[in-house]
């Protein structure tokens, strides 16, 4: 009984030694996630980030006449007037807005790393409806005059420099040229067209072809009374954001369609007002997609190795069911050294991922580690079925940490059920550790 209670202790004390490695190698997935993230966003900047794109607003210029009395100083019984001209602009709204975009992935690399990143097509098309005099009175109460001949068009896009082409903004059908810049507006990146606007026509239809470069996701800003929006992609693993999800959805291994259809009661800011009062944050209001890289090996290599100790664990739990049953024992360096070998697998899979896909790199990693020790207890046991037993196990251990892997939504209830087993099987090898002999 004392001979089993040294084992059991000098195994422990082997497992909580070889934590300290594994705190090594946490800490280097760590740093090596924080390079590549530091990569993907040197690329980003230079091919294009996450887009959103806002707009088209509408900008009316518009007076407001403000008139102020006071009494003269010098006689009491005289009143001056004053009046002062503010100009201001109008953000207008479409009635309604179509976008059409399809989104074509490719991966740039830089050095080992990659990045997914993606090409888009957007077509917009949509009408303005100019508000009643009734209605700028409302949102101006000291409208003075409106400004048609100043009207210009924002749209807005968080990276334009990674634009590829613009094609005509169509204005009722008059192809009119973008500018660069949006001027005073609550949108800091993107650009406008100046239009021309007839105070006796209130309908003005509208449509131009973007093309550009961006990574991880594109957003919309919905704009109109009513904003249309359908996006797809041959990329299989979308992720849609925002505040409103898509209506209508169709994912499969070629790709996704998505299509939303949005009203303006969903958002916050109304259909048109003074620029001045419009909220800042107008833009956070969002409906997309992002291009999800499904378990990116470096989180799959950082939850791997959260499993170390319970694998390890599983292992040594097997050793000592052989110590104890079949007098099969290891010395605690011997112990240390399998020990050791199931930890470099870690390193080892970290640095196979670096460079090919993770089902492979997992697969020579582990295999690697099978090998080593399969061939180390046949030879220490002087035994070629422990070494058989031993190889039969440890392919059984990281074939189910493999499927845990990748069992996103089960990995911990899949993880928990294996510490009661283990538990169960330690409680079970050492029932008879108090039982004095003969009984």
């Amino acid at each position: 009984m004392r001979s089993a209670s040294i084992r059991f202790a000098v195994v422990a004390l082997v497992m909580l030694a070889l934590l300290i490695p594994i705190g090594f190698i946490r800490t280097l997935v760590n740093e090596r996630a924080v390079l590549y993230s530091s990569v993907v966003s040197d690329i980003s900047s230079a091919w294009g980030g996450s887009q959103n794109v806002a707009g088209p607003l509408l900008i009316v210029p518009f007076t407001e006449l403000y008139i102020s009395t006071a009494t003269d100083p010098e006689n009491s019984r005289s009143v001056i007037r004053s009046s002062e001209k503010v100009l201001r602009h109008m953000v207008i709204l479409p009635r309604s807005v179509r976008f059409d975009g399809v989104l074509d992935p490719e991966e740039r690399t830089r050095g080992i790393y990659r990045s997914l990143v993606y090409t888009a097509e957007l077509d917009l098309s949509g009408i303005f409806t100019l508000p009643t005099r009734e209605e700028w009175l409302r949102a101006a109460p000291a409208l003075h005059s409106i400004d048609y001949q100043h009207a210009y068009i924002v749209m807005g896009l968080t990276w334009p420099n990674a634009l590829r082409s613009v094609s005509p903004f169509l204005w009722n059908g008059a192809e009119l040229r973008p500018e660069p810049g949006t001027l005073p507006t609550r949108i800091k990146n993107g650009f406008r067209v100046p239009v021309s606007l007839e105070p006796g026509k209130t309908e003005y239809g509208f449509s131009q072809k973007l093309s550009f470069n961006g990574s991880m996701g594109l957003r919309i800003t919905p704009v109109g009374e009513v904003t249309e929006l359908f996006l797809s992609s041959p990329w299989p693993s979308p992720s849609f954001q925002g505040q409103v999800l898509p209506a209508a959805r169709e994912v499969s291994a070629e790709g996704f369609r998505a299509s939303w259809n949005i009203p303006s009661l969903a958002r916050s800011f109304p259909n048109f007002g003074v620029l001045e009062k419009w909220p800042e944050n107008f833009t956070e209001f969002q409906a997309g997609v992002d291009l999800f890289e499904s378990g990116g090996h470096y989180q799959l290599v950082q939850r791997a190795v959260k499993y170390a100790a319970l694998f390890i664990g599983l292992t040594f739990l097997t050793y000592i069911v052989l110590d104890l049953g079949m007098q099969a024992r290891l010395h605690p360096v011997q112990y240390g050294l399998v020990g050791m070998a199931m930890v470099v697998f870690y390193l080892s899979l970290l640095s196979l991922t670096e460079h090919v896909p993770f089902g492979p790199a997992y697969a020579a990693a582990s295999a690697c580690a099978i090998l080593m020790i399969s061939i180390y207890t046949a030879a220490a046991l002087r035994a070629v079925r422990f070494g058989l037993g031993a190889g039969l196990l440890l392919t059984a251990i990281y074939a189910l940490l493999y499927t845990i892997l990748q069992m996103e939504d089960y990995a911990l209830l899949m993880g928990t059920g294996l510490v009661l087993i283990m538990l169960g099987a330690l409680m079970y090898v050492s029932r008879s550790l108090n039982r004095s002999p003969g009984r």
